[in-house]
């Protein structure tokens, strides 16, 4: 089965560029009759062309972070398929500036010319907008009544030819019956189209207690009891509430650390970044709360996983399944994220929490941190989650459907 992947590929630092690697990887090593060829965005100082497997190519043909010629991602996506000649295509995240207009609009070409040719394609769309998201993005970019209208027709436009013109459309979400897909169809009325729920998968990892120990030992903890937050850095992360919520703990429990780690992202992350300074140095600079507001390499989020206690997503728009979510929970550490979005699809797994609310936030964490019975109840519901959505379930997921729809192809 020969399969073309359009979308990001590491060193590309957009989440979905780590997501489509791991899930092809893993379908890749799993079904070797699959010949994968991985289209992604080019980077500086990284080579055109790379092969992780024997059966699987990553291609970098796409000028994705080029202002001027990321609108030009048609015509080279085109080419590459032409010489491919694939059975199956998935678009992963096409739904983004990065292959030019507002929201990927370029890219519908491609589409069209692949139904012509009677390719069958399959989308992963990888954020859901809905209105309260619409409305927060223009308070932070202060866009005129005018412009956000525009915006949503646009929106849903766009969305309506791309479920048009695809033979599948997948919506990662968070856990296996997300309301959110429901109500983003009936929000910008597509409940004609079939949606797939496609659960965010997890990478199971085992450790002792000894290793987390070291872990803090290396960070310079000892035996404090850390909570962390981290992922790219923007208004609407709600970092601030968390800090609000870990500073109004300390007087209670002193062996508490709070990390908060991450890079900012634009204009506005920068923005933010230096809020949550301005912050921290309005607190009287407490050492027990630590900004680490950079670019966040593996090999430190890997040790920052796994010496930490508790992980605290506090943000107040979730359009997209988090990726510091499954990361805990592939660590098996319990996590208090906030009661919208994405996150209510994890409702059995996760402690969810109001947002906006540094109380509820503080009450949350006190109770983890302090009752070994709660601690371990979620941390069991993590554990359980992730090892029942892995990659390479995933992985199989899609061979499947590939199969489905190459059986309609006359």
């Amino acid at each position: 089965m020969k399969i073309a992947v359009v979308g990001g590929a590491p060193p590309n630092r957009e989440g979905e560029a780590h997501y489509t690697a791991c899930v092809f990887r893993a379908l890749a090593s799993e079904f070797p009759d699959a010949r994968v060829w991985h289209l992604a965005h080019r980077q500086r100082d990284c080579p055109d062309a790379e092969y992780p497997l024997p059966n699987y190519t990553v291609f970098r043909v796409t000028e994705g972070y080029h202002p001027r010629r990321r609108h030009l991602a048609p015509l080279q996506v085109i080419r590459a398929l032409r010489a491919y000649a694939p059975e199956v295509v998935h678009f992963q995240a096409p739904h983004k500036a990065l292959y030019g207009g507002v929201y990927g609009e370029p890219m519908l070409w491609v589409f069209r010319w692949l139904q012509w040719r009677g390719v069958p394609t399959v989308v992963t769309l990888h954020s859901l907008w809905l209105e309260d998201d619409f409305l927060e993005m223009a308070q932070e970019r202060r866009l005129s009544a005018a412009k956000l209208n525009l915006l949503r027709v646009l929106y849903r436009r766009y969305h309506l030819r791309l479920f048009t013109l695809a033979s599948q459309i997948n919506a990662l979400v968070a856990g296996d019956a997300n309301p959110l897909i429901g109500e983003f169809q009936a929000l910008w009325r597509l409940e004609r189209f079939a949606l797939v729920n496609e659960a965010h998968p997890c990478e199971p990892r085992r450790y002792s207690v000894e290793h987390q120990r070291q872990a803090k030992t290396a960070l310079g903890l000892g035996d404090k009891r850390l909570v962390l937050a981290f992922g790219f850095v923007r208004p609407d992360k709600g970092f601030h509430y968390l800090m609000d919520a870990v500073h109004a703990l300390l007087p209670t429990l002193p062996d508490l650390q709070l990390i908060i780690a991450g890079e900012p992202r634009g204009a506005q992350g920068e923005a933010y970044a230096q809020q949550l300074r301005a912050r921290y140095m309005h607190m009287g600079c407490p050492a027990p709360i630590t900004l680490d507001l950079n670019y966040l390499p593996d090999a430190r989020l890997e040790q920052l996983l796994t010496a930490a206690d508790v992980l605290v997503v506090p943000y107040t728009r979730v359009m997209g399944a988090s990726g510091p979510v499954h990361h805990a929970l592939s660590f098996g550490k319990p996590v208090v994220a906030t009661a919208l979005g994405q996150n209510r699809g994890l409702a059995e797994v996760c402690w969810l929490v109001p947002p906006q609310n540094p109380d509820a936030l503080a009450q949350a964490i006190q109770q983890l941190l302090t009752d070994d019975t709660a601690w371990g109840d979620y941390h069991r519901r993590a554990h359980s989650y992730a090892a029942t959505h892995t990659w390479s379930h995933l992985a199989a997921h899609y061979y499947r459907d590939y199969q489905r729809l190459l059986e309609r192809v006359p």
